[in-house]
This record gives C-alpha cells, sequence and structure tokens, in this order.
C-alpha cells in the first residue's frame, strides 16, 4: 500500500513532468537536495527504483515509476477536487479566507490593507500565516491557504498571481560606514565590500544577487547570512557590512539616523509585490485581492 503525502508525490511528479531533479526543484522553488530527498523516500516505501538514473542524461522512469506516476497524478486530482469541495464548504458556512504573507509584507505592508478589508467585509475572517517566501510558495502549492503575498522579482512558474505594487530595495549602511557620506555611490566603490544578506539558497537572497549584478556589482563578499530582516538591518546597525533591503523594512531606521541609505549612482530594482492564489479564486478571495491591490478604495 502507498502512503506517500501528497507533496512527496507532487514533487516526484515534477522531476517527471520536468525533466530532472534541478528543474523540479526550480519549478517548485526548494532546494535541489530536498527533491532528491523526497523522491528516495518513495523509493524506500515502495523499495525499488522509480529512476533509471545516468550521469549526463535525464532521468528516466523504471517500470515502477511509471506505475507511481500514474497514481500520483490520479491521487493528486482527487485531492485538488476535495480540497476545492472541502474549501467552498467552509467558505460558505464562515466566511473566511486563509493568507500566507512573506515576514516582510506581514510586518511592514500588511496592517492598513487588512484593516481596511476588514471594515468593508466584517462577516469574514481573515487567517494569516507568517513565513519566508519559500514557506508562502509551499503553502500555495500544497493548497493549504487560498492567498499568498510575498515580494518577487517577478511570476513564479506555476502559481498565478497578480503585480499590486512595486517596493523600492535600497543599499544601507550605517552613518559610520565609509561610503555613508558620498553624494554617490558607484559600482566601482561597491567592488569587495562586505554584505550581509538572506541565507544564500532563498529566494531573497538571489533576488539580491539579481539587482546587485544589474546595476554591474558581482564582487562582494558576504559576511554574514541571516534569515530575518530584522536581524540583517541590526547588524548593518551594528557596522557588520551592508545590506540590500525592501524600503519599507528601514523606513523607521533612515528617519532615525540609526541607517543610511548609499546614494548609489544606479539605483537597484524595485522589487514586486505579488498575490498569488489557488484557482479558481472564491468570491471573497477576489474581494480580498481587488482590496490589496486598492487598498484606499477597497
Amino acid at each position: 500500500m502507498i502512503s506517500a503525502s501528497p507533496r512527496r508525490l507532487n514533487v516526484f511528479k515534477a522531476v517527471v513532468d520536468h525533466g530532472g531533479f534541478n528543474a523540479a526543484a526550480n519549478h517548485l522553488g526548494i532546494a535541489q537536495p530536498s527533491v532528491g530527498a523526497h523522491v528516495k523516500a518513495l523509493e524506500g516505501q515502495i523499495g525499488q527504483p522509480l529512476f533509471h538514473r545516468h550521469r549526463g542524461q535525464k532521468p528516466r522512469l523504471t517500470r515502477a515509476g511509471e506505475t507511481l506516476y500514474a497514481f500520483a497524478i490520479d491521487l493528486l486530482r482527487k485531492t485538488d477536487e476535495a480540497a476545492d469541495t472541502l474549501a467552498n464548504l467552509r467558505d460558505a458556512d464562515t466566511r473566511e479566507i486563509t493568507i500566507a504573507v512573506h515576514r516582510d509584507v506581514a510586518a511592514y505592508m500588511l496592517p492598513p490593507q487588512l484593516a481596511a478589508f476588514a471594515a468593508r467585509y466584517p462577516k469574514t475572517r481573515v487567517v494569516t500565516r507568517i513565513g519566508t517566501i519559500e514557506d508562502v510558495v509551499a503553502m500555495l502549492r500544497d493548497r493549504e491557504v487560498h492567498l499568498g503575498l510575498f515580494l518577487a522579482s517577478g511570476p513564479i512558474a506555476g502559481l498565478p498571481s497578480d503585480e499590486l505594487a512595486r517596493e523600492p530595495m535600497v543599499m544601507v549602511a550605517c552613518p559610520d560606514h565609509p561610503l555613508a557620506r558620498r553624494q554617490t555611490v558607484t559600482a566601482a566603490a561597491l567592488d569587495g565590500i562586505a554584505i550581509v544578506t538572506g541565507l544564500r539558497q532563498s529566494r531573497y537572497a538571489k533576488m539580491v544577487d539579481s539587482a546587485l549584478a544589474n546595476i554591474g556589482v558581482t564582487n562582494y563578499d558576504v559576511v554574514m547570512e541571516l534569515q530575518e530582516s530584522s536581524a540583517v538591518k541590526e547588524m548593518v546597525r551594528h557596522g557588520a557590512g551592508v545590506a540590500c533591503l525592501p524600503q519599507c523594512t528601514v523606513r523607521e531606521e533612515i528617519a532615525a539616523g540609526a541607517l543610511v541609505v548609499l546614494a548609489l549612482s544606479i539605483p537597484l530594482a524595485e522589487l514586486e509585490l505579488r498575490c498569488a492564489y489557488r484557482a479558481p479564486l472564491s468570491v471573497i478571495g477576489q474581494h480580498m485581492v481587488h482590496c490589496l491591490g486598492q487598498p484606499a478604495k477597497c
């Protein structure tokens, strides 16, 4: 009897659909070793390999893999249908909507929008779950939430989403940093600079890498990796290095003079505030997306 979780089967299915472990990891927004661990666990459960693996070639399904793939397609379809039916029943009874929110959005951008929604739809209960961008994406893919709010540099494959707003990225330093008083900070001045950033395999750290590369900065020293933006800015405040952060997360520190925005000769690209959702989106979910996109008018 196969007792694999839908999550594990979904990872296995992604390997088949996208032609490899790395491609599946990119599609799902998780690390490649995690994909391998899920497949290995499945192989342990059924007692035989699921793929023929040859170096330099895409993995091919074994006969056991073909059988499990057909089973996965059928189970995942039925799981989605059951989840939609139960969600619709729950929404009809309680008018509840569950949102997964990137922690930076939750702390610095979401409260006014949620307050406006609550005022307009007082009979709807809003349940909010907070996490990293990876957490939000995983909860959406696992159909644990109706909506997901996160900062991104563009759409995420396989997730329908709307861009709600733009958020500037800024490079900040402590007031005593050598670059803090420069009228203009060029890419050359940032060569070899010490940077405090998120965990290196995270989506946010990759967005920082991309933003810096776009302004010609590719040579820098990551001196510290931290998962929380609050911890990142505290380390910057104490002189550990500079950091690229959404402007909303450092607005208070900048106003108080605890952090300084470096005057880059080429500004960093803006991030997108995206609202991804589980299709089909319920009526109350549509109201929430509308409200989040137009908080003054919702």
